[in-house]
């Protein structure tokens, strides 16, 4: 099976520069999760999802089993209903905007411009709330550059998947888990504060079949790094 990548959102194929590796990546540009399932290459195919990719991709497990046959989550974000995650997420001013269309379209307005005009800073203000690990990761030039330029996609050419998905992301989908018949791996670091291991754990509890790799003191680019290390391999 050949891996199909949902990067993050904001985030940009670029990511996988972080793990010098090449994949596939699935473009989420249709307007609804019924028409990207529809996207979806003739089957089998291995959904790989970072970050709220991850949603996206149980989404698509979800809507089109004949084709997916085995997903990878990696630092997934996880339905805001299993748990009491928002307290603990980093970016949880962000979701909470997400609810209120209005909101949402301010914020990404000014995410835009920020990303646009002054991508350096942008990307240290997402830093700050990030664990140790990934800080020390982005210490690296030749790593925040990738990371701002994934930044400056994912709110560009990007935008609508993000706004789309992550108005989707803090409504209630957690319905859709039980459909997901092909075999989750989720690989979770325990020092995540973008997304809590507590997600990974509720994840592996949710879905049908569902295999948990903890990964001890990483962090959600770091979790990333390391899963990608192994696609390359």
């Amino acid at each position: 099976m050949t891996p199909l990548y949902l990067h993050g959102l904001p985030g940009s194929a670029a990511e996988l520069m972080l793990g010098c590796v090449q994949m596939q990546v699935f473009d989420r540009s249709a307007p609804s999760f019924a028409q990207l399932a529809l996207r979806l290459p003739d089957g089998p195919v291995h959904l790989v999802g970072f970050s709220l990719g991850a949603a996206c991709a149980l989404r698509l497990a979800a809507l089109a089993p004949d084709k997916v046959k085995r997903v990878t989550l990696i630092s997934a974000a996880a339905p805001l209903e299993l748990g009491d995650f928002l307290p603990h997420m980093a970016g949880a001013a962000v979701f909470r905007a997400a609810r209120s269309h209005d909101r949402l379209a301010a914020l990404t307005r000014v995410q835009s411009v920020l990303a646009r005009m002054s991508p350096g800073l942008f990307a240290r203000l997402l830093i700050n709330g990030a664990d140790p690990a990934d800080r020390s990761l982005f210490r690296d030039p030749a790593q925040m550059a990738v990371l701002k330029r994934s930044l400056a996609e994912g709110l560009g050419d990007n935008r609508d998947a993000y706004l789309r998905e992550l108005a989707a992301y803090v409504r209630p989908w957690a319905g859709h888990l039980p459909r997901v018949a092909a075999p989750v791996t989720l690989v979770h670091g325990t020092a995540d504060r973008w997304a809590p291991f507590a997600m990974a754990e509720a994840l592996a509890q949710a879905l049908p079949d569902a295999t948990l790799r903890p990964a001890s003191g990483r962090g959600h680019y770091t979790t990333l790094v390391d899963a990608l290390s192994r696609f390359s391999a």
